[in-house]
């Protein structure tokens, strides 16, 4: 009796744990703002960069959404693979992959395509 009366504070104590876990992924959590392209040929750099300077990530549980100069876009992701410093997703709306890439705690880089990046700074 005594050994069951003392792992139920255990017990309570993990399925607390599990139940507030974030939907998603913790290092996306938050507001991102961009803050320029990388990987663009000299030619197209100014308006990539202030493509890249007009974009916003916010994330929210496994919701995400993305303004861009044009449009905003947002629906659920699902996280495909995460370590510290990197993190693989699809969203509900298309099931490829999206490889986010952090840097430090406050600067991300979002492959967008094969050498080219659109680099974000957590606000």
């Amino acid at each position: 009796m005594q050994r069951t009366a003392a792992r139920v504070p255990l017990i309570v104590a993990i399925a607390h744990l599990a139940g507030c876990r974030v939907a998603g992924s913790e290092h996306l959590q938050g507001h991102w703002r961009g803050v320029r392209a990388e990987g663009v040929s000299p030619d197209a750099a100014s308006a990539a960069n202030a493509f890249a300077a007009g974009m916003d990530l916010s994330v929210k549980g496994d919701t995400l959404a993305i303004t861009t100069p044009r449009e905003r876009q947002s629906g659920r992701y699902r996280v495909i693979f995460e370590s510290p410093t990197k993190l693989v997703i699809t969203t509900e709306k298309d099931a490829t992959p999206e490889t986010f890439t952090f840097v430090d705690s406050r600067t991300l880089k979002w492959a967008v395509s094969d050498g080219k990046a659109i680099v974000f700074v957590k606000e």
